[in-house]
């Protein structure tokens, strides 16, 4: 929704736009940076298109609890489990004010400690029986 006065624009408070901090447009007399005139800062002409849009993000940022149950598909309770299991097995984490959050490249790395291939008991049980490569 944006309120229109003249021609002049303003986006609506809601809208992703002013996450970003407001932006007047002008409609008339500038281009897509919000620049008055005809050229932006770095010397794009009006009405041109970038090729491409940057956007950044945090490659390894920290997590809350349920943001990181999203993230790996696990509930929070079972989390919360995690991390009280004894120090050497135990999810690790920052607590800060009472919060609890997790870096997700430290949980992709506890984590892998779990992988398994094919059936566990299965293995186990050919283990039992002198019957895994090892024991060949």
């Amino acid at each position: 929704m944006q309120r229109s006065v003249g021609c002049q624009r303003w986006h609506d408070p809601r809208s992703p736009v002013s996450q970003m901090g407001r932006r007047f447009v002008n409609s008339a007399n500038s281009n897509a940076t919000g620049q008055p005139g005809g050229h932006a800062e770095n010397g794009s002409l009006p009405g041109l298109v970038p090729e491409r849009v940057v956007i950044t993000t945090e490659l390894d940022p920290f997590l809350p609890l349920r943001s990181l149950a999203a993230y790996a598909g696990l509930s929070v309770r079972t989390l919360r489990q995690y991390l009280e299991l004894p120090p050497d097995q135990a999810l690790p984490c920052y607590r800060v004010g009472g919060k609890i959050l997790v870096r997700r490249s430290e949980f992709d790395a506890w984590v892998a400690q779990y992988q398994s291939r094919g059936r566990p008991e299965l293995a186990r049980a050919l283990k039992e029986l002198g019957l895994d490569k090892e024991g060949v």
